[in-house]
């Protein structure tokens, strides 16, 4: 007669003296093979949008530049005495004589906004002082034109490149302000 005794061991105690358990090397390399993968690609989508916030960054820098130059250049132009010879104009420069002045700046003759191709900057001189107004230009043009009424009419356009390669074209017009 044979008798069967039943156990309550776990299944862990009962395997054969020779079976272990653990993964084996084919599943370790697949896993590294495959974390190799995924990190790869992590990295690569995290620098990419590292770049992108870089660029989106920069070129918000260069949108705000020129809005405040071309803002600054607007104003002051608009106050230009408008009578003939008073503005002179070149292709990166206008001079010009002011109806009334600011508090910040009381002169009115001879204010000039000049694009130096060199260093990339707009400066505004005015009495013997100046001041950069805008950096990093790469272009800016000025130009007048008569509209129908015949008063003169100022396009200034000017273009801006960041560091990283970012890009902004700005153009604005004004007509000056017969008198006040």
């Amino acid at each position: 007669m044979i008798i069967h005794r039943f156990t309550t061991e776990p299944d862990s105690k009962r395997r054969k003296a020779g079976a272990e358990s653990g993964f084996t090397l084919v599943e370790i390399v697949m896993a590294m093979v495959v974390m190799g993968i995924l990190g790869v690609f992590s990295v690569q989508l995290i620098s990419n949008a590292a770049r992108t916030s870089q660029l989106s960054a920069g070129q918000k820098d260069l949108v705000d530049e020129a809005k405040l130059a071309m803002e600054f250049m607007i104003r002051e132009l608009r106050m230009a005495d408008n009578r003939v010879d008073a503005i002179t104009l070149t292709a990166t420069s206008i001079q010009f004589t002011k109806l009334s002045a600011y508090e910040q700046d009381t002169n009115l003759s001879q204010i000039l906004y000049s694009y130096n191709s060199g260093t990339g900057k707009i400066t505004r001189t005015s009495n013997a002082v100046t001041t950069t107004v805008a950096t990093q230009v790469t272009a800016f043009v000025i130009t007048e034109t008569t509209n129908n009424d015949s008063k003169a009419y100022y396009t200034i356009r000017m273009e801006l490149t960041g560091a990283n390669g970012e890009n902004f074209t700005l153009a604005s017009g004004v007509v000056p302000r017969i008198g006040i």
